[in-house]
């Protein structure tokens, strides 16, 4: 029997919804599979930087290899290596320490472009920036050539990325181990990149287990006595040059890095124990340096800690010189305001010493120095204008010698006229 238009009507619409929902199926699978594609490469990073750090199990670690078409082979040797910038330095005129994320990320890119062929992972830890290359031996390769394949790969990388970013960069690598150990070699790269501290920058070290001894310090009791009398004397710029001579012995005795973490530790110390008994705040001297304080890695090598101590040890003279200043200003407001006050008076620099317990020698020097003219002619000037001053307001002449301080009127009278060429009565005329 022919169907009626109504029939057709409806097997029409019904084979359009289901074709619409084929498509829409279609579409929403393949928008699926693009964004997909599109983390997938950050997906693989996060499981790659969970893994160096050991928060995978064997069973997890194989599920989400699968689920990320990472080929894991639980039997084969795996190398792991970290590769930083090296430290910049405050003589470094290219770049500052803001543009360290930028430098390291550069370092990334390039690698990732180096190594492409080789048979390894690449990302970036969030943390530090720093770059992460996870070896993987080929067929057949054993842990020896894994390493040395790594170390030979690493070295190319450290100086391709000096030639083109102009800063240096180095590398620890870690040994070679089995899947499930990743994270050890992961740990032991971290450590021998440290080992850069005693080594210098642009250098690639591979992990050495080092028997643990015990360790003796010897304080460096000329350093602290040498910086305390440079801020007494205030003599910055032959201070520093005798400090540094010390740090810089000092650091260059160094061999281990043991030695040069302690030797860190009591310059960091020190620097507070001396700014603390002047009286002073450590955080309003240093500024932002005082973060390297509180980051136990922030100061890497050799170079840093030399470049680190010279600049807070900078910071510290100025602020003490500023100190002196401010003091000294003080003073001799303090001076200026005794002369003013005691105008009718005989003023003597022994006078004014004592009653601000200040030495009068010293007095005697600061005021030369800060007013351009001994203690003497200052009073006298100041005594001198006072007098006219008084004189031409009609004082008397032995009126105006008892308000200057001047007992006997024919002393005023001589000196008053060879202070102005006119004796004090021609000046009234």
């Amino acid at each position: 029997k022919p169907a009626g238009d109504e029939e057709i009507m409806k097997a029409v619409l019904e084979a359009a919804e289901a074709t619409r929902l084929v498509r829409e199926t279609r579409h929403n699978f393949e928008a699926l599979q693009s964004k997909w594609v599109e983390h997938l490469p950050r997906l693989r990073d996060d499981f790659l930087r969970n893994r160096t750090n050991g928060k995978y199990s064997d069973v997890e670690l194989q599920r989400h290899s699968r689920e990320l078409s990472l080929e894991l082979d639980v039997d084969q040797w795996y190398c792991v290596v970290v590769c930083e910038v090296d430290p910049l330095l405050r003589t470094d005129t290219r770049f500052s320490k803001e543009d360290m994320p930028l430098l390291q990320f550069s370092l990334y890119c390039i690698a990732n472009e180096f190594l492409g062929s080789e048979n390894c992972f690449i990302f970036q830890e969030e943390h530090d920036r720093a770059t992460i290359i996870i070896f993987a031996a080929s067929a057949g390769e054993t842990a020896g050539a894994l390493m040395q394949r790594a170390n030979q790969c690493m070295t190319k990388l450290v100086s391709i990325a000096h030639e083109c970013l102009k800063v240096t960069s180095s590398a620890g690598i870690g040994l070679a181990s089995r899947s499930e150990s990743v994270s050890i070699s992961s740990k032991q790269a971290r450590k021998a990149l440290q080992e850069r501290a005693i080594l210098g920058h642009e250098i690639v070290v591979p992990f050495r287990d080092r028997p643990k001894v015990s360790h003796t310090f010897e304080l460096q009791q000329d350093l602290e006595k040498k910086v305390l009398i440079a801020l007494d004397v205030g003599e910055r710029t032959e201070a520093a040059v005798q400090i540094s001579a010390l740090i810089g012995e000092r650091l260059e005795a160094l061999d281990t890095l043991h030695a040069f973490q302690e030797y860190m530790l009591y310059l960091q110390s020190m620097l507070i124990r001396i700014i603390h008994a002047q009286g002073w705040s450590v955080l309003d001297i240093l500024d932002e340096d005082s973060a390297d304080l509180q980051s136990p890695h922030a100061v890497q090598t050799r170079k840093q800690l030399f470049d680190w101590f010279c600049g807070i040890l900078d910071k510290i003279m100025r602020y003490a010189e500023a100190e002196r200043k401010s003091g000294t200003h003080q003073l001799i407001k303090s001076i200026l305001s005794q002369i003013d006050e005691s105008m009718d008076q005989d003023i003597t620099l022994h006078t004014v010493a004592d009653r601000l317990y200040v030495n009068s020698s010293y007095l005697s020097r600061l005021f030369k120095k800060e007013m351009g003219r001994c203690f003497s002619d200052y009073v006298l000037e100041h005594k001198m204008k006072r007098a006219k001053e008084l004189l031409q307001n009609g004082l008397k002449v032995s009126d105006a010698a008892r308000r200057t301080g001047y007992l006997d009127t024919s002393y005023f009278i001589k000196l008053f006229r060879k202070y102005w060429g006119v004796t004090p009565g021609e000046l009234k005329k």
